[in-house]
């Protein structure tokens, strides 16, 4: 991946990390469509930006988003608004083949946000221009967030994200 752009925040709490997936999902507005990889240890937070993402999107609830780790990948939409959400948990797959088994492949191609747990596991089927947020622990309290973007459509929303953090007064560096 060629990383055009990327902020880095401190994340307090899960409130906070739910709140950074709202925001990335206006971020991605109009076109509600693109690839969001989730990156980072167990209990990082993957799941819980993912739950936010889906509140802004306007397809879930934060109850209503689990983790699809056995599922492999859960689509959540709003069919009123044509907006779907397609949230992989990439850990369990082999690779390119499940992705065309699961039917990702037409995701990934357009038409749906899609938010990849565990990336690296179905990289060769990602395309370059992806949204990619590494979620590390700092302690018990905070988590730091690194979000990087790797080509022009997804660089638009990270410029969209960090110039909405710097009106609300967060610090992004």
């Amino acid at each position: 991946m060629t990383i055009s752009a990327t902020v880095e925040e401190r994340l307090e709490g899960p409130d906070a990390t739910r709140e950074l997936g709202r925001r990335l999902a206006c971020a991605l507005a109009p076109a509600s469509e693109g690839v969001v990889t989730l990156s980072g240890h167990l209990g990082a937070g993957k799941t819980t930006l993912v739950k936010g993402l889906a509140e802004g999107l306007g397809v879930a609830t934060a109850d209503d988003v689990t983790s699809p780790t056995f599922l492999r990948l859960v689509r959540y939409e709003n069919a009123s608004q044509r907006v779907q959400l397609v949230h992989v948990d990439a850990y369990r797959m082999r690779g390119e083949e499940d992705v065309f088994e699961l039917g990702l492949d037409e995701d990934l191609a357009g038409g749906a946000v899609v938010a990849v747990e565990w990336p690296e596991m179905i990289e060769a089927a990602l395309s370059s221009d992806i949204l990619d947020v590494t979620l590390d622990h700092g302690d018990e309290t905070y988590r730091t967030v690194h979000i990087a973007a790797g080509g022009p459509t997804s660089s638009a929303w990270l410029a969209r994200l960090a110039n909405a953090a710097v009106v609300e007064g967060r610090p992004t560096s």
